[in-house]
């Protein structure tokens, strides 16, 4: 059975941050006032995902990528709905565009460049 997905597009255009370990960083970002942001920590490594020119401190900045538009599933998706990631990224992949995707409980979030 084919499902269909309501997608919503956000404004602005988003950059992938990775930056410095410091003390307070998730407070640091969260007064961006972006409407939108992801702040992620693996292995010691901060990335933050704001809109651009939204950092507060540029100095924090080790690398960069600008230019990503925001995308996201505006509808409920639960955990059984199987392959719903594999069917949006093959038809971006069949298109030549680069895709990164994160998951809130609810919504998937799409960046593409």
């Amino acid at each position: 059975m084919e499902q269909h997905f309501s997608i919503k597009v956000l404004s602005g255009i988003y950059s992938i941050l990775k930056v410095k370990d410091r003390p307070g960083l998730p407070e640091i970002v969260n007064r961006t006032g972006n409407s939108f942001f992801s702040l992620i920590r693996l292995k010691g490594e901060w990335t933050i995902i704001c809109e651009s020119g939204g950092m507060p401190d540029d100095s924090l900045v080790v690398e960069s990528s600008h230019g990503w538009r925001v995308f996201l599933i505006d509808e409920p998706l639960t955990f059984d709905m199987i392959g719903v990631i594999y069917r949006i990224t093959e038809i971006l992949k069949d298109a030549g565009i680069s895709v990164m995707a994160i998951y809130a409980i609810t919504n998937d979030v799409f960046f593409v460049i």
